[in-house]
Formats: C-alpha cells, structure tokens, sequence
C-alpha cells in the first residue's frame, strides 16, 4: 500500500496546542459557573464574580477555539493510502481511519486555497471526504498523478 502524508505537522505539534485549548476552556467554564452559583458568600467567591463578563468572554472565545480545531484538525483526513483496490484516509486520533473501496470513489480533486495549497476532496457515492489545508503542493500533486481523478479512481 502505498502512504502519502497531506500535512507535515508532526502530531504533537497537533495535540499539545489542542490541550492546551481545551484545558483553558474548561478552567473558564469552570470559573464561570462558580462566580454564577453566587450561594457561597465567601470573599473568593465574589472576587471571581466581580470578572464575570471577562469570563464569559473567555469561555466563549475557548468554545469557540475548542470547535475551530475539531472541525479543522480532528475531523478532517490528514494523510492517504491506497493500493489497487482500496483507498484508506487516516483521521487523527478521534476519528477511526477510513477504508474506501475503489469502486466506490466517484472523484478525487484538488481545492485550491488562497493562502495554502489547498485540500484534497474524494468524493464516494454516499459522502464527501475532505482533508485538512496543506501548504505543500508536491504529495498532493503526486497523489493525484497516481490516482485517475474520475469514474472508479
């Protein structure tokens, strides 16, 4: 089979600002929900309900963080194997890898981006598969060159 890698991020260099991301969420959703329970009347616990409006603020700019790097890192394939009568896209570590039977491939085709490369779109009869960004043309190029872009890949 072979193997072609979409993106050169090594995957800690994935990971750790993803933990990172969701540690920070959840210690504003944390503190968010202990200034809003306002039961104590401790002076710590009005010390953290006088930022309540930064910890909204907080909380919502890691939700929103915590759902931009699902839905553009862990969601989306990152590297391609294929031999003569199978593809396979692999997903980081949520997501199983995803083994696709040539003749189920419908079209495989490069989306250009403005600032990267672009991704990698294989499309099957039922869904669409869609890669990260990638700023490298050259394994995309080779990969498209390896496989034929319509009718039974």
């Amino acid at each position: 089979m072979k193997f072609v890698v979409l993106d050169d991020f090594p995957s800690w260099f994935v990971y750790t600002p993803a933990i990172f991301v969701l540690l920070a969420f959840l210690i504003a959703l944390a503190l968010l929900i202990r200034s809003l329970r306002g039961a104590d009347d401790s002076r710590a616990s009005r010390g953290i309900a006088r930022f309540r409006p930064q910890l909204w603020f907080f909380t919502i700019a890691g939700a929103m963080a915590v759902w931009f790097m699902a839905s553009s890192m862990f969601f989306h394939f990152h590297a391609v194997g294929f031999d003569p009568l199978h593809v396979e896209l692999y997903y980081l570590w949520p997501q199983p890898s995803v083994v696709i039977d040539r003749s189920e491939v419908v079209d495989v085709k490069l989306s250009r981006g403005a600032r990267t490369c672009g991704h990698l779109e294989v499309a099957t009869r039922h869904e669409l598969y869609v890669s990260v960004n990638f700023k490298k043309c050259d394994n995309a190029a080779a990969l498209l060159k390896e496989l034929p872009q319509r009718g039974g890949l």
